[in-house]
């Protein structure tokens, strides 16, 4: 069909006929549905600093404050990268060159794409780790007003140019799309997000050509502007731009490194001038030159790269003393069962040796008057720490029962703040860990004493347990396909991924005094996503057997993960927020987890620049099911088994209130109530408030 009969005379159905093809075709343009393609990407980003308050201050400091701050940026850094994709979700960016104004080595390895979106064929459009509502996205009518403001002819072709701006939401994005008659592919977009109340300015610009078929992105923008201090006294700026060229979609065989999606070249850090003017497709102005010398030079005598050292440690929750790292976490903790929990922990570090390290750890509980002790010893295979050998020997704390799955979704240091029934457990493991593209596996051995600290028995064969000597070994598995990880302060991070993650964990152990061999699977499955018109949906969902058909002592059961506790008002996802503690225990469980948060607030009411009222309202359910072989082995303790099912509800308002914070980020009040559904008399209803406090950049 000749593409002139599309016009239709009217304008409003002209527009809805535009907005309503292009949005039909954006799978067809969407990068990420290219079978493959690899690219080059230039990108440089600059810091800048303009405070007004100088100038009301002396002369001589005007001209050596002010005048800095006129004739350099902050900030610089660049980076030269080959970006490649294969559909589905493989991605590699491998950075050829990377640069950092008073660094001799980047602190970070940043891309454009770490900030905004690659392209704007999604729903959403994320920005600083923010969902914003794509305007050319189903339910477009019902957040946006469009205006038709001009028509441009192309030789054959007809760009219209259309003005958005949000209806209800003022911190929605606004701005101008550029939609051509050639596919009704986007050729240009210009958005910005005003948040009036912190008075920030957040902004994208987009471009994209034609390569053959295909429409790519030619050009990524980003900035932000951002004031604050004593009356806005300060001017922040951040501005990055991306340029992207050698487009290619032949497949050359290309090898991914899943595990590390951003990958530094050997010599990336070292290029000289003469190959950065090489690769720069725009040559540095005067004050990008100028910022490079100064910073250098100011940086390097004030030895500021010591910082970034101390940095890295802290990330790892360590502190480095000499050749030593001081354990953090190993310093103060409380419980239930310990009250107070003292005590010191350290390591030695890479000033000994890069390839392996041994320390040890103490700590005492004012409450149980015990000392709790061990040591560990580790061997790093590779640079990025992530095949490693461990051993280690231990005398401390554990709660009977406690599910153990993965670090991500087991919530540990809730657990261990609730901890009022204690086993004390004296063992040795080994253990292996290695990263295998998205598959993370770690194998353990071990064995251990486990001695409860409260008043039970276990009945077995005829006889009477009050402590078990276990040997056990296990496989942990996670999986995340196209999980995307980026170095920071030289360590892999996850980027998250878009698709569910599935943990596994199989469990092979005897019970040696008691003569009990088992065999435990246990495996879990968490999946978050913003859905366009619905709303941000989270779900976790985990399940355990022990195969064999012979009892365990309540240590080795599954324990329901209650989080019900006097003086405890905290919100924490994966958790049973109106159950007890060790109300419930199971040999096989079925455990559910939903929660549903709106992405509109109920109204919006703004009290003065630093403090408003935007409820944003979630509903959360959560369940629990299980059996047990027989609950009479088991003496001196009372539990019940959740075999008729443990329903909770919630309802939950988060930033009930918001306030800023330093002119840098906002806090918000949540809050919300959950309750159990009775079931006859094993566990009567029972609500409970929650509350808790959320941080927003």
């Amino acid at each position: 069909v000749d593409q002139e009969v599309v016009i239709i005379k009217a304008t409003g159905n002209k527009l809805k006929r535009i907005l309503n093809t292009a949005i039909a075709n954006r799978s067809m343009h969407n990068p990420d549905n290219y079978d493959w393609y690899q690219c080059n990407v230039y990108y440089k980003m600059h810091m800048d600093i303009q405070d007004s308050s100088v100038t009301k201050d002396t002369a001589s400091k005007k001209d050596s404050v002010q005048q800095a701050l006129q004739d350099t940026y902050i900030m610089l850094a660049e980076t030269y990268s080959k970006r490649t994709w294969q559909k589905p979700a493989s991605l590699q960016e491998e950075i050829i060159a990377s640069r950092m104004s008073g660094f001799s080595k980047p602190i970070i390895s940043g891309l454009i794409t770490d900030l905004l979106p690659f392209h704007v064929y999604d729903d959403f459009i994320n920005l600083n780790g923010k969902d914003f509502y794509n305007p050319l996205s189903k339910g477009l009518y019902k957040r946006f007003h469009f205006k038709l403001i001009e028509e441009i002819v192309q030789q054959a072709d007809t760009i219209w140019v259309i003005n958005f701006q949000p209806k209800t939401d003022p911190a929605e994005l606004a701005g101008t799309v550029y939609i051509t008659s050639d596919g009704f592919a986007i050729t240009h977009i210009i958005a910005h997000s005003l948040d009036v109340a912190s008075k920030k300015d957040l902004g994208i610009e987009q471009q994209y050509t034609k390569y053959g078929s295909r429409w790519f992105p030619q050009q990524l923008n980003y900035n932000l502007q951002w004031q604050i201090g004593k009356e806005d006294s300060v001017s922040v700026s951040i501005n990055g731009v991306s340029l992207i060229d050698s487009v290619s979609f032949i497949n050359n065989n290309f090898k991914f490194d899943k595990a590390h999606t951003i990958k530094l070249s050997a010599t990336a850090e070292e290029r000289r001038d003469s190959v950065w003017m090489k690769l720069r497709p725009i040559a540095l102005d005067e004050k990008e030159r100028k910022t490079y010398h100064v910073l250098d030079s100011i940086l390097k005598k004030a030895k500021i790269e010591k910082l970034v050292y101390y940095g890295t440690k802290l990330a790892e929750g360590k502190f480095p003393a000499g050749k030593f790292d001081i354990n953090l976490s190993r310093l103060y903790s409380y419980n239930v069962f310990e009250n107070n929990r003292m005590g010191w922990g350290m390591q030695t570090n890479e000033k000994i040796s890069k390839t392996f390290s041994i320390g040890g750890w103490a700590g005492y509980g004012t409450m149980d008057k015990q000392w709790k002790y061990g040591a560990f010893a580790e061997l790093f295979v590779d640079r990025y720490k992530e095949f490693v050998f461990r051993a280690s020997y231990y005398k401390d704390l554990r709660d009977p029962g406690r599910l153990q799955i993965h670090n991500d979704i087991d919530n540990n240091a809730i657990r261990m703040f609730l901890i009022s029934r204690a086993d004390k457990v004296e063992g040795w493991n080994v253990s292996a860990i290695k990263k295998f593209g998205y598959l993370n596996v770690e194998t353990t051995v071990g064995r251990e004493d486990v001695q409860p600290q409260y008043n039970y028995a276990f009945t077995s064969g005829n006889k009477l347990f009050r402590s078990f000597s276990i040997i056990e070994a296990s496989v942990n598995l996670r999986y995340a396909f196209g999980e995307t990880s980026a170095p920071f302060l030289g360590k892999y991070y996850s980027n998250d991924t878009k698709y569910p993650v599935i943990y596994g964990r199989m469990i092979r152990g005897k019970i040696t005094n008691a003569n009990i061999n088992y065999t435990q699977a246990i495996g879990a499955i968490t999946f978050t996503k913003n859905i366009n018109r619905i709303g941000k949906e989270r779900f976790l969902l985990s399940g355990g057997i022990s195969l064999n058909r012979q009892s365990l002592p309540i240590s080795k059961l599954f324990a329901g993960n209650g989080f019900l506790a006097e003086g405890s008002f905290i919100y924490a996802f994966g958790v049973m927020e109106t159950m007890l503690p060790y109300q419930f225990y199971a040999d096989r469980f079925i455990n559910f987890y939903w929660l549903h948060q709106f992405n509109q607030p109920l109204f919006r009411t703004i009290i003065n620049s630093d403090l408003s009222v935007t409820p944003k309202p979630a509903i959360a359910y959560n369940f629990l099911y299980g059996t047990l072989l027989n609950s009479s082995v088991h003496q001196g303790i009372i539990f019940s088994v959740p075999g008729k099912g443990y329903h909770e509800i919630g309802f939950i308002l988060n930033s009930l209130l918001r306030f800023k914070l330093f002119g840098l980020f906002y806090a918000g009040l949540n809050a919300g109530y959950f309750h159990n559904i009775p079931h006859a008399n094993n566990y009567p209803g029972q609500g409970r408030f929650i509350y808790g406090i959320g941080f927003e950049l």
